[in-house]
Order: C-alpha cells, then sequence, then structure tokens
C-alpha cells in the first residue's frame, strides 16, 4: 500500500509522471471508487444544506466531465493507450488531496474558519496545477497549456456539477 501511496504523492509534488501508475483494471476501479466515496464522505460533512442526492449528483458529475474530456482529449491526439494510466493518476492525486482536506479542515477549526477555507483554497490550486502536469506529460503538451486545460477542466466540471445538483 505504502509504495503506491508514494507513486501518487511523487506524482502530486511533480516528481514523477503518470506512467508509473498501475493500469490493472481492478487497480482502477478501486482508485475511481475509492475516490467517489471519500469524496461524497468529505461534501456531505462540509457541504451547507447539502442532500445526499445533490451531492451524489455534483461529485458524479464533476468526475464524469474529468474522464469524458480527458477522454476525447487523448483520443483526438492519438493517445487513448495512455488513457487508464493518466485517468488513474488523475482519480489517485484527487484521493490524496480530499484526504488532506479531510484531516486538515477539523484541525484547523471546521469548514467554516478562514484559515481552513484558504487551505482548502491553496489544496484545490494544487490539484489544478497537478492535473495540469499530468494533462502535459500525458498528451506532450507544455505544462502551462497542462494547466490552461486542468483550469477548463475544472471550470467546466464545476458548471456542469453545479447546474445539475439544483
Amino acid at each position: 500500500m505504502k509504495p503506491i501511496l508514494a507513486v501518487f504523492w511523487n506524482i502530486c509534488l511533480l516528481r514523477r509522471g503518470p506512467e508509473l501508475v498501475p493500469t490493472h483494471p481492478l487497480f482502477i476501479t478501486t482508485i475511481v471508487i475509492a475516490d467517489v466515496a471519500l469524496s461524497l464522505f468529505v461534501s456531505m460533512q462540509y457541504g451547507k444544506n447539502a442532500s445526499l442526492l445533490q451531492v451524489a449528483t455534483s461529485t458524479t458529475v464533476t468526475m464524469a466531465t474529468l474522464a469524458g474530456v480527458v477522454w476525447v482529449a487523448l483520443n483526438l491526439r492519438g493517445l487513448i493507450g495512455r488513457y487508464p494510466a493518466t485517468i488513474t493518476a488523475l482519480f489517485g492525486c484527487d484521493l490524496l488531496f480530499t484526504i488532506l482536506v479531510a484531516l486538515l479542515v477539523p484541525l484547523l477549526g471546521g469548514a467554516d474558519s478562514p484559515f481552513s477555507i484558504g487551505v482548502a483554497a491553496v489544496i484545490g490550486f494544487w490539484s489544478i496545477a497537478v492535473n495540469g502536469f499530468i494533462l502535459h506529460r500525458a498528451m506532450n503538451i507544455s505544462l502551462f497549456a497542462g494547466i490552461v486545460f486542468a483550469f477548463g477542466i475544472a471550470f467546466l466540471a464545476f458548471a456542469l456539477a453545479s447546474s445539475a445538483a439544483h
């Protein structure tokens, strides 16, 4: 377990690329399910007056948007063979970021604490940078283009999830 966490942590630190992530279907499924489950749990803990259905819809739409856009982009670039490692890296790193939020928010005074909100924002920006790094490596594009693309995906996912959850 520790070596797997080290792979994702090294990606989060921009030391390694998604090509090192295991791509066995059972591993991919486990990472995706763990990320969805933890994201639902954390969102329910810290979401303001959101029902389980709203949180589940928002989480599902966000993750499906990420998975779908990345699939289309890799397919258009003729790199669809990189999809399993790329999507596993994206969801695995998101899982680590969600764990960080789950651990830090209670320690920093709860979801309404200005310090918690600031730390969550920093983690959010870090997450976009990491996603951009992963996309840069997977798609053979510049790091800047990867970060811009990751930001665009995050914006699209947020817009779609917000409209779907209401």
